[in-house]
């Protein structure tokens, strides 16, 4: 299917090619085997790749790959693979979850839970744009598991009658953090 003489941009041109017509699971399952970490990235990030390809596409020591399978349209993916790819050490492989409107709000907002990450403000600002225009892309949870979602944050010690309670950075982002989940951003 591949050309060899002109090498990697052959290889792509020709998934590029394949994934732009109706293309079987088959063909999308002989394209993610590729040598080649462009063209599984292409099959990876095609809406119609079966879920089994997906799930070994995420696995991927390429970036670019696990990049194509956080960014896939396709609804149905299971929760466990983009909370799997949630954990990826590249960074950009999170920018894709946050930017992919399929995987659910959940797992967007347990990256909007990492204090330090670069990631979290985008996460965050994702699911207020969400509940802003009343857009959400998975069921909403059941109670108990909606109290599972919210943070655990250390006990606050009311001060006493009479007395206000210093503010505290931490107290901040605590609170920061809540509006956030809360949407009063």
């Amino acid at each position: 299917m591949f050309s060899d003489s002109n090498g990697q941009q052959t290889a792509l041109q020709s998934a590029q090619k394949a994934l732009a017509g109706n293309i079987s699971d088959g063909e999308l399952a002989t394209l993610a085997r590729s040598p080649e970490a462009k063209v599984r990235a292409a099959a990876a990030a095609h809406p119609g790749t079966p879920i089994i390809t997906l799930l070994k596409l995420a696995q991927d020591v390429n970036a670019d790959v696990r990049i194509g399978v956080a960014s896939n349209p396709r609804q149905g993916i299971p929760v466990e693979l983009f909370e799997d790819l949630a954990k990826d050490k590249n960074v950009d492989v999170i920018y894709a979850l946050i930017g992919n409107p399929a995987v659910p709000d959940p797992v967007i907002a347990r990256l909007g839970r990492q204090i330090h990450k670069e990631y979290a403000k985008h996460a965050r600002a994702r699911l207020a744009e969400a509940k802003r225009y009343g857009a959400t892309t998975a069921p909403a949870p059941a109670a108990p598991a909606a109290a599972a979602q919210v943070p655990a944050f250390p006990p606050t010690h009311p001060a006493s009658v009479g007395e206000r309670a210093p503010i505290v950075a931490a107290h901040r982002v605590r609170d920061d953090a809540l509006d956030a989940l809360l949407g009063k951003g």
